[in-house]
């Protein structure tokens, strides 16, 4: 009996800027995993294949993060007035026509979608699918569908949008549009099954996800509109993935997608990491999501290190204490002060431990961010700017709408953390770069 055939999409990126900092779509390679448990064929289309036979050997980076390549598009109506240059990050269209004119025709089409302003980029691959594949049905989720189902259902072209969890729904929504049953154990949010990394051309890293949602609620993250509970695998499940894809992809390196890996340590991060420790040494992890401060003690820490972090990222977000009492408790500076003295102890160094720090929020000044970029040097790790992307649905956003020069409830283009549309008018690119170049100073004077 022949498996029913089901392509997985991961569309262009349209935006000012894009970096694959491990970025992998991660959605797409676990559902892949489970179509195979259920008799389906499952294949991925990545557009943003840094690894396509057409692409020129990618810039790579240590460990696997780079550039994505890019070619100039025009910038979009909404955006002309933006004097700086618009791309589209990937594949070229023509050698991404090519890859679907080689491929059977597929019973339906699954394509993801990430940021809310990154949607003409899924607008352009939807297009390219129609040309190629006209009477297959395309189902659209992701981040993109959750945050904005109406926006989605109105402007990307898809049959059909997905909100929340893609694969709950699944089972019935593939009955639906491609006549297809599920057979064997439904998929739930719980996450049983590991991604199928074959799908992809090559497997330099492992993108890990041990655990999905957060159970902190902040103003400014949309964790708990994409996943309505948090949810954690088996400690032992995680340590036997990873184990596999050593065995069977030798990778050396782990990107950590989790957004509370370290939340409860003592009965999740600790017993996985002292198990890869034992079990898969010589490892190096990278935290692109970023941890939490308040979670780092010293027995985490010195896990952390025996396991092999390499790329340390911590989500500060603000030196302030009133800041954070009044977005969601989710640390202190006492608290990360504490931690980076942890990760020093445990043999950390500056250059591995990278402190996020969000600018461009409603009503933050210069001397704010100044103050948290100096008290950062000043703990002994390195300050990551990280631009505020107001997102709809959070607790901030009604702040950030009565804030915002654009109309981001009506255009998600303005929704762009390039356009820093909810920021005061004296924290601009200029002063941010000036901040930058500031730190890189700061850091070379004391290397």
């Amino acid at each position: 009996m022949n498996r029913p055939d089901i392509l997985l999409v991961n569309p262009w990126i349209h935006d000012f800027a894009a970096y694959d900092l491990w970025a992998r779509p991660m959605g797409l390679l676990v559902l892949g995993t489970w179509l195979r448990r259920a008799g389906w064929e499952p294949r991925l289309l990545d557009c943003l294949d840094q690894d396509h036979s057409s692409v020129a050997a990618p810039k790579l980076r240590a460990h696997g993060q780079g550039r994505f390549p890019r070619t100039a598009v025009a910038r979009p109506p909404a955006l002309q007035q933006v004097p700086r240059k618009y791309s589209r990050y990937g594949v070229e269209p023509e050698q991404i026509r090519n890859d679907l004119a080689a491929m059977p025709v597929p019973r339906v089409i699954l394509i993801t979608g990430l940021m809310t302003y990154w949607y003409p980029g899924v607008q352009e691959t939807i297009r390219v699918l129609r040309e190629c594949f006209p009477e297959v049905p395309v189902l659209l989720g992701g981040v993109y569908a959750t945050l904005l189902p109406e926006h989605a259902r109105e402007h990307s072209n898809a049959d059909y949008v997905v909100a929340g969890p893609g694969e709950v729904a699944l089972p019935g929504i593939l009955a639906t549009f491609a006549r297809l049953r599920f057979s064997g154990d439904r998929p739930t949010e719980h996450l049983e099954f590991e991604p199928a990394l074959d799908l992809m051309r090559r497997v330099r890293f492992l993108p890990l996800l041990t655990s999905r949602g957060c159970p902190l609620k902040c103003s400014y993250c949309a964790s708990g509109r994409l996943v309505r509970h948090f949810v954690r695998r088996k400690a032992d499940d995680v340590v036997s993935e990873i184990e596999r894809a050593r065995l069977q992809h030798g990778i050396s390196d782990v990107a950590l997608y989790d957004d509370a890996f370290l939340i409860d340590a003592r009965v999740h991060a600790l017993p996985i990491l002292e198990a890869v420790y034992e079990r898969v040494p010589g490892l190096r992890w990278h935290t692109p999501n970023g941890l939490h401060a308040s979670e780092i003690d010293a027995r985490v820490a010195h896990a952390m290190k025996r396991a092999g972090f390499e790329t340390i990222r911590i989500g500060l977000e603000s030196s302030s204490d009133a800041f954070h009492a009044i977005t969601g408790k989710k640390t202190d500076m006492q608290g990360f002060l504490a931690a980076i003295r942890h990760l020093k102890e445990a043999g950390f160094s500056r250059d591995q431990i990278g402190v996020y720090l969000l600018v461009g929020l409603p009503g933050q000044s210069r001397d704010r961010i100044e103050d948290d970029v100096d008290r950062v040097l000043a703990a002994g790790a390195m300050p990551k700017l990280a631009e505020y992307s107001p997102i709809p649905g959070t607790a901030m956003w009604t702040e950030a709408l009565g804030s915002s020069r654009y109309p981001i409830d009506r255009e998600p283009l303005f929704q762009n953390c390039t356009l820093l549309a909810a920021a005061e008018p004296e924290v601009n690119w200029a002063f941010l770069r000036e901040t930058r170049e500031r730190v890189r100073a700061y850091l070379d004077s004391s290397a």
